[in-house]
């Protein structure tokens, strides 16, 4: 490079503009004086693009077609083929382009030396190389800002700030690329070569992170140094100062490698002093960045205008009653289908699911016990497949599971040992969580579906149960009532009590209990008593100890059945209600009539097979209050209905009633000082395994709400969040061909041709 020895006296002539500054202008004009820079520009804004306009005109189509869509500033930036998400994909490739001449040029040319003889400190040259690509950088932030600008205008309430945190990080991502780009261009004079170990270095930093992760030290120190998917979060609308920190010790990591390799190409020293001296300055980076990674040094700001990334002001009001060390063990069955979500290799990706729950409690300890242990060995369906295990024992099926994905045994409890700490039969030795807090556990487990591990909602409820009483609700279970504990169609163990049913009450912070009137008494402090569709007559002091219940202001939940209105009316006229003879049914081409489609209170449908309707003539001092009512078109049927056709009349000389009746009547009073609350329903269905398992309607939710009812609010923890308002798009289908027009084809047409202005008119000079 010829210029280099003007520019250096140039530097002592021009005293106001520093020497960084000018190595940082020069390098610019070395890099808009070739095609590169300028092709890159316009590759980079057609291809980031594309899929990002697309999108508005698939969304513009779905609101045009009567389909409600939310979240669009998410969706259109940091979202799935979103802007963000493009240019993370992508970004990659265009630094090494732009880096791997900025020293291997000097080199091949031999306009080192004269750099290195010269009076510019090393340092200088260094930074004034490296400000040139940010430089280059912020160009290509402008670009995003084009784009950025572009959303904000056609996005009804677009989440500005979300924007601007997505740009943040990706700024910062470009900056570290470069850094490294720049060291990796100080070591050979080949720019072909500097360019492909500059795109070796990336993935190594990408795959670093599940290196050791079988050590815990090595693990966070692994874990810290891996690029992949370090700007997810800033994209995303959260900025911590330990991804900051992590840009930040990366970048100066690299260009102090740089600085080091050019003084130690101009000095004499031994490879061992270089060695050391590179590992030095890795040690440093590292130490700051294990420090800067430690939950108590932590700093979020949530750029979201939901505050999406924090935990909701429920989940705060929870957490802030913590005052105290709070130990979250988990239990590792070897021999359980779910044994990869806890061990070592998973623990950083497993503690993530923590994260917006550490940063409020400072005291938050995270253990993992490993053991290995089954209560059935025969009819175990827990265990993932193994092949044939006849004739193995415990240890010898555990050994041959260890081996086969290659963990350590020993690492591993046998069933003595952990067996003597706690008692795990009745979680079927699955994969769990043991919440402790001042001498009080909970429970927080792992659930069926895609998304397996608890959200904020279990997690909040779990610990809430360690810092309030928590509710009991007690089913009746001797009359042939719907069970808690049985998988059949009828039954309620969905709802109550299924250990890997997210939304089971016993997963949502109650406690749930069986109750044998004919030898228990009703348990006092009880918050629901539960009488779920009896099939026989209730002996007269079961009767009775419910009515005294009831009189004493206890909580019930009554549910039954057309046919049972002989069973449950002597209970249900002591408050004033009683189930209608007959059945509802509801004509339909395509249903058999029993099956309704009720309306609920709060707005939606409800799922109903076989309902009785409600009459109510409440007993004094109770607010009655009609919760789910069934369509106006149906009726009541008095006579018996062909539940095989789908073919129903009305016969009002049979005493058919037509209309629309209540199905489900909520009953409150205040009674000693506090308020009773009871629920009876017409149909038993509603919340049965067999419905919750194949929804059809809000069935879940109305049982949700019932219950949170019950619990004066507490449970289940509501974790909504005010909802986005970014819910339009402003452009019609033309306007945004005429802005896919112009930011895909007019722009990058104008880039280009000012790229071929500005290197024709340095041709002539």
């Amino acid at each position: 490079m010829k210029y280099l020895p003007n520019s250096l006296i140039h530097l002592q002539e021009n005293p106001k503009m520093t020497k960084i500054f000018k190595i940082a202008k020069l390098e610019l004009s070395v890099l808009f004086y070739s095609p590169v820079a300028w092709i890159a520009l316009t590759i980079f804004m057609v291809q980031s693009g594309m899929s990002f306009l697309s999108m508005f005109g698939s969304f513009q189509e779905a609101l045009a077609m009567g389909i409600p869509v939310d979240k669009l500033t998410f969706a259109l930036f940091p979202g799935l083929n979103g802007l963000f998400d493009t240019v993370q994909q992508n970004l990659y490739l265009y630094i090494p382009l732009l880096t791997m001449g900025l020293m291997s040029r000097e080199i091949s040319s031999g306009s080192i030396k004269l750099l290195l003889s010269s009076p510019v400190k090393i340092r200088e040259i260094v930074l004034g190389k490296y400000l040139a690509i940010v430089a280059y950088g912020l160009i290509l932030i402008g670009i995003l800002s084009i784009y950025a600008v572009a959303g904000v205008i056609i996005i009804k309430d677009p989440d500005v700030k979300l924007i601007l945190s997505g740009m943040f990080g990706l700024f910062l991502l470009i900056c570290t690329y470069a850094a490294i780009g720049l060291f990796m261009s100080s070591l050979t004079s080949y720019q072909v070569v500097a360019a492909i170990s500059t795109l070796a270095v990336f993935a190594a930093l990408r795959f670093v992170g599940s290196v050791g992760q079988g050590t815990d030290f090595v693990r966070d120190i692994t874990y810290f140094l891996s690029l992949s998917g370090r700007a997810d979060d800033m994209i995303k609308g959260l900025i911590t100062t330990k991804d900051v920190f992590y840009f930040l010790i990366i970048i100066i990591l690299f260009l102090s490698l740089c600085i080091r390799r050019m003084a130690y190409s101009r000095e004499a020293k031994t490879l061992a002093v270089q060695t050391l001296g590179y590992l030095v300055l890795i040690g440093v980076a590292l130490c700051i960045g294990y420090l800067s990674t430690r939950p108590r040094l932590i700093g979020y700001l949530d750029m979201t205008a939901t505050k999406s990334r924090t935990l909701t002001e429920a989940s705060q009001k929870i957490v802030s009653q913590l005052d105290g060390p709070l130990e979250i063990t988990t239990y590792v069955n070897l021999l359980d289908q779910n044994v990869y979500f806890g061990l070592p290799q998973s623990r950083n990706a497993d503690l993530e699911h923590f994260e917006q729950f550490r940063r409020f409690i400072p005291d938050l300890s995270m253990k993992y016990v490993y053991y290995y242990d089954v209560t059935d060995l025969k009819n175990n369906r827990n265990m993932s497949y193994q092949g044939d295990l006849t004739g193995l024992t415990i240890k010898q099926i555990a050994e041959k599971v260890a081996d086969n994905m290659g963990l350590d045994i020993g690492l591993f409890m046998p069933p003595a040992e952990i067996r003597k700490q706690i008692d795990l039969a009745s979680e079927n030795n699955s994969l769990v969580r043991i919440l402790r807090y001042k001498g009080k556990s909970s429970k927080l487990r792992f659930y069926e579906g895609i998304d397996q591990f608890p959200s904020e909602k279990e997690i909040a409820a779990s610990i809430k149960r360690l810092v309030v009483a928590v509710p009991r609700i007690a089913f009746i279970s001797v009359n042939n009532e719907r069970s808690i504990d049985k998988t059949g169609d009828r039954n309620y163990q969905m709802m109550s009590t299924m250990k890997k049913g997210r939304n089971a009450l016993i997963n949502q912070g109650f406690d749930v209990i069986g109750l044998d009137l004919d030898t228990q008494n009703i348990p006092s402090g009880l918050t629901t008593l539960v009488l779920g569709d009896p099939t026989v007559p209730l002996k007269p002091e079961a009767v009775q100890k419910i009515k005294d219940y009831l009189r004493e202001g206890g909580n019930m939940l009554i549910t039954g059945e057309p046919g049972r209105q002989m069973l449950l009316n002597p209970i249900l006229n002591t408050l004033g209600i009683a189930m209608k003879p007959g059945m509802l049914v509801y004509p339909s081409k395509d249903d058999t009539p029993e099956l309704l489609f009720c309306n609920l209170k709060q707005g939606g449908k409800i799922a109903m097979q076989g309902a009785a309707a409600l009459t109510c003539s409440p007993v004094e001092g109770f607010k009655v209050d009609s919760m789910v009512l069934s369509p106006v078109q149906g009726w009541n049927k008095v006579s018996g209905a062909d539940l095989t056709s789908t073919d129903v009349q009305f016969n009002a000389a049979d005493g058919d009633q037509g209309g629309s009746f209540p199905v489900v009547l909520s009953l409150s009073r205040n009674l000693k000082g506090k308020t009773q609350k009871i629920m009876v329903s017409g149909d038993a269905d509603f919340m049965s395994n067999a419905e919750l398992q194949h929804p059809r309607g809000f069935n879940e939710y109305f049982v949700s709400r019932m219950f949170k009812w019950f619990s004066n609010d507490a449970f289940p923890v509501n974790i909504s969040r005010p909802k986005t308002t970014d819910d339009n798009i402003l452009f019609n289908r033309k306007q945004i061909s005429m802005v896919k027009t112009l930011l895909l084809g007019v722009i990058p047409a104008l880039i280009l041709a000012l790229g071929a202005v500005v290197l024709i008119k340095r041709k002539r000079n």
